[in-house]
């Protein structure tokens, strides 16, 4: 390995145990990160450490007085959206392989959402209902503020206005694909309706 590459990998080790240790010490805000709303540009945008932690995970990290100190918030996603997003990005990273042996979206969703089979049920977290990553075990939403990805550059401007900072949001991961109501049938609309019922019916989505 050559002594730039070293050089350049120790200082990006670095960078992120500084970022970390600001985000846990110092940041007077808290981001938690939903798969696939848009965290990544979030990230970048505000220089804040990757991580996908609930809002109750963060608490109990942070401790109940610096939680409460520090303004708090996500953005949510139309779950019919967010399921063929997360299914175009395992394709692109192979995950499961499915890069290297793809299977219709539709067989995807039923695999994934109403038989939860290996391998593609390989990570339950990054198929929870978002609204299990905002709410404490008493079902009371915790973080501040709910951003919607559907209104995503209005409701940055809005978070950058809370937390006094000035940033630009990149369009990271950015992909061409049709519209996601051509993704689905009556089936696997009505799957994804009865695993993300309580996202649909808390942040009013429709298909």
């Amino acid at each position: 390995m050559e002594q730039a590459e070293i050089r350049q990998r120790f200082l990006q080790t670095m960078h992120g145990h500084y970022r970390r240790i600001r985000e846990l010490y110092f940041q007077d805000f808290i981001f938690i990160h939903i798969h696939k709303t848009a965290g990544s540009s979030i990230l970048r945008a505000l220089d804040i450490p990757f991580g996908h932690k609930t809002a109750l995970e963060k608490r109990k990290e942070l401790g109940q007085r610096r939680w409460s100190q520090r303004f708090s918030f996500t953005i949510v996603r139309n779950p019919w959206d967010k399921v063929v997003s997360q299914y175009c990005h395992r394709i692109k990273t192979n995950q499961t392989d499915l890069g290297v042996n793809p299977i219709p979206f539709r067989d995807w969703v039923r695999l994934v959402f109403a038989e939860n089979a290996c391998p593609y049920y390989d990570k339950p977290k990054s198929f929870m209902p978002q609204w299990y990553w905002v709410t404490d075990r008493e079902a009371r939403v915790i973080v501040d503020l709910i951003g919607r990805f559907e209104n995503l550059e209005q409701d940055f401007q809005t978070i950058c206005r809370r937390i006094n900072r000035k940033a630009v949001l990149p369009h990271l991961k950015k992909s061409e694909r049709e519209h996601y109501r051509h993704y689905y049938d009556d089936q696997t609309r009505e799957i994804v309706t009865q695993w993300f019922w309580i996202d649909i019916d808390e942040f009013d989505y429709r298909f």
